[in-house]
């Protein structure tokens, strides 16, 4: 009889051994990971993609919003995939959010810099921090984005702006 993990241990699990490294190790491994699959990519279907790619990704998440690791946020965000697969996504403000609470103009700042990456994960949720944090600086960037070719972009675009 195999008992298989569920997804909350995996993480927790990796999460606890990455607080083991210094902030510099987690940067590093953080940095060697790939940006995320977008979310319709059939790359999710495989459970070695999630292992070996996602899973770390979101543990590495939480260590760095234990250590208030704010040099972890562009790197997060870069990696950020189009979409929400497992909605998994979503939590990934939280995290954020934790590494600089209370501090929300410096999260602000970063998600600013990302916001017109070329990559549309990233911009996606740089968008939807920005609407959450309702940074007045973001209103160009909303305008923009209701404009976008991608249909969950021209979605956060008009949520900024409804804010």
């Amino acid at each position: 009889m195999t008992i298989e993990r569920e997804p909350h241990e995996i993480i927790a699990e990796l999460s606890t051994q990455y607080l083991q490294s210094t902030n510099a190790e987690i940067l590093q491994k953080l940095q060697s990971l790939p940006p995320l699959a977008d979310e319709e990519d059939a790359i999710w279907d495989d459970d070695s993609y999630w292992m070996e790619i996602a899973y770390p990704y979101l543990a590495l998440a939480r260590a760095a919003r234990e250590r208030k690791l704010q040099d972890a946020i562009i790197p997060f965000l870069e990696r950020a995939c189009y979409g929400d697969p497992g909605e998994i996504m979503r939590g990934l403000r939280h995290s954020l959010e934790g590494i600089v609470n209370p501090n929300w103009d410096v999260l602000a700042d970063k998600c600013l810099q990302t916001v017109s990456h070329e990559r549309p994960g990233t911009r996606l949720w740089s968008l939807k921090e920005l609407a959450v944090l309702d940074d007045p600086r973001a209103r160009p960037y909303f305008e923009v984005a209701i404009n976008s070719e991608f249909e969950e972009i021209r979605c956060a675009g008009e949520s900024g702006l409804d804010r």
